[in-house]
């Protein structure tokens, strides 16, 4: 009876909704916190691909927070209305966005494994420490990617450390400082490194799973962002000297999101429409043209058409065409203008041309399977996070020459010796934003650089997110920004409701 029934839960590991209640919700959903459960190592690895499993239910939202506050992308016909007003910049408490309980969920799968991995060594003789260990390090590394995430959207959250056991347990902690939450992240990635593998042998796994170069990844990420310039180089340093990895030609550039998990690739969250494991990101981006042809989506958010005409500044840019970006004109709403369509999520291939509604059918245009991959890291991340950390040192010849790489790569003139801190800062904002658009990158970008030396930057922040904005609301985004309270959102407005130990962002309160 004891095997069924962990044989059911494993089950539910696996079917368990990428939706769920509006507040933390500490308690598990199953019975994973019952010391019977935990009696094989098979029991451990399900778990652990529940924690993967409910990160990518975060995808969607992922894209959202990186995104729809910055300068990249515009609303599509069929944006919602609660993500429109965020790109308007009405943000509310009450706003779907600002829910925090997939990333929780995510942390909580993550704390049962740290508890109870280790007692399984003593109860399943096929299952030795090793083994926990490098399962304990994927949920290290699972905790901290959460973590960063929620440090930079809300900047201070609870910190949940320990899986909910009993009733008698604190379900409504505290908010810890972000310099807490940082030291914990820090902490629990150097941990990880050693007990995470190089390789599984397998790409899916090579990819999809944690391995020291994605938690060196995180590791540079994190330092860069709470501006620890030689801890982030030299995390950069071990991906970059491992051998591993490397830019794969630029004609081979769209690879990168189809088929995905390249070369370049260090971790992304893997979809398989084989295996039922579908994200939403091809309805979000794929057009709407109301005529039966592909591509056909909801048509959600599309690119900046200010964006597209920075990136025809440089004609022979192979990031360009329809490999970042699709013009596309085609039937319905599509009748008198040309949109841009993010590519990176709807095609099979980057081939430059131009497609209308009518000339899509038979043609190789979408994938409307539903499953590419969304990618965390990838080389030239590495890359430009290493030289943004030496610009911060001065090191600026360093830098160039890393600034060089992915330009050269992507067949754009490379840049001449400059000795500027806040020139080469703007170049390499404006390199990722060629390099990563969608990628959900975009506004924690702006808010590093932003931030950066008590906030010495800030005009520049709100020059890039007003220039293309008319006068009156570019006035308004000015006024907002100045409060740099507003760069982060608020907590939902449930989850001040369930816990009164959460502290509002004090730029929301009384909104």
């Amino acid at each position: 009876m004891e095997k069924r029934t962990r044989q059911i839960i494993i089950l539910m590991l696996f079917l368990l909704p990428w939706g769920c209640s509006d507040w933390l919700q500490l308690e598990p959903e199953s019975e994973l916190i019952r010391e019977e459960f935990w009696q094989t190592g098979d029991d451990v690895q399900a778990v652990v691909a529940g924690a993967y499993k409910e990160m990518a239910g975060t995808v969607e939202r992922l894209f959202k927070w990186g995104e729809l506050r910055a300068d990249l992308m515009v609303p599509g016909t069929n944006i919602s209305a609660e993500d429109r007003r965020i790109m308007d910049g009405f943000i509310y408490p009450e706003n779907g966005l600002n829910k925090w309980d997939q990333l929780y969920r995510t942390i909580n799968y993550a704390n049962t494994v740290l508890k109870f991995s280790s007692t399984v060594v003593e109860r399943d003789q096929t299952f030795n420490e090793n083994e926990s260990k490098a399962f304990e390090a994927e949920a290290l590394f699972l905790r901290s990617l959460s973590y960063f995430y929620l440090v930079r959207i809300f900047r201070n959250v609870p910190l949940v450390l320990e899986a909910s056991e009993n009733d008698d347990q604190d379900y409504y902690p505290e908010v810890a400082s972000e310099q807490d939450i940082y030291q914990q992240i820090i902490a629990d990635l150097e941990t990880a490194v050693l007990g995470l593998p190089t390789s599984y042998g397998k790409l899916e796994y090579e990819k999809g799973r944690a391995t020291k170069a994605a938690a060196y990844a995180l590791l540079a990420d994190v330092n860069l962002y709470f501006e620890q310039y030689q801890a982030c180089i030299d995390a950069c340093d071990m991906v970059i000297n491992s051998g591993m990895f490397g830019l794969i030609d630029g004609e081979d550039w769209f690879m990168n999101f189809f088929p995905g998990n390249s070369n370049e690739s260090i971790f992304e969250i893997q979809f398989d429409k084989d295996l039922e494991q579908r994200n939403q990101l091809y309805k979000m981006f794929a057009p709407y043209p109301r005529d039966g042809t592909y591509p056909d989506g909801n048509d959600e958010f599309r690119v900046s058409p200010y964006f597209v005409k920075e990136f025809e500044r440089n004609p022979t840019d192979r990031r360009a065409g329809n490999r970042t970006y699709l013009a596309y004109s085609g039937g319905g709403w599509y009748s008198f203008a040309t949109t841009y369509v993010l590519w990176k999520y709807v095609g099979v291939e980057g081939t430059p041309s131009t497609v209308t509604g009518a000339a899509a059918s038979g043609y190789r245009v979408g994938n409307n399977e539903s499953d590419a991959n969304w990618i965390i890291y990838r080389y030239p991340d590495i890359l430009l996070m290493k030289a943004e950390a030496l610009v911060q040192q001065e090191a600026f010849s360093e830098a160039i020459l890393l600034i060089n790489q992915v330009r050269t790569r992507a067949l754009i003139d490379p840049v001449s010796d400059i000795n500027d801190r806040y020139s080469l800062d703007d170049i390499i904002m404006e390199e990722r934003a060629r390099e990563f658009c969608g990628e959900g990158k975009r506004w924690f970008d702006l808010v590093r650089l932003g931030r950066r030396n008590n906030y010495e930057r800030i005009d520049r922040f709100t020059e890039i997110l007003t220039e293309n904005k008319p006068y009156e609301d570019a006035q308004i985004i000015k006024s907002k920004f100045s409060n740099t309270n507003s760069w982060y959102l608020p907590i939902h407005q449930n989850e001040i409701d369930q816990n009164n130990n959460l502290v509002q962002n004090p730029y929301y309160i009384n909104q």
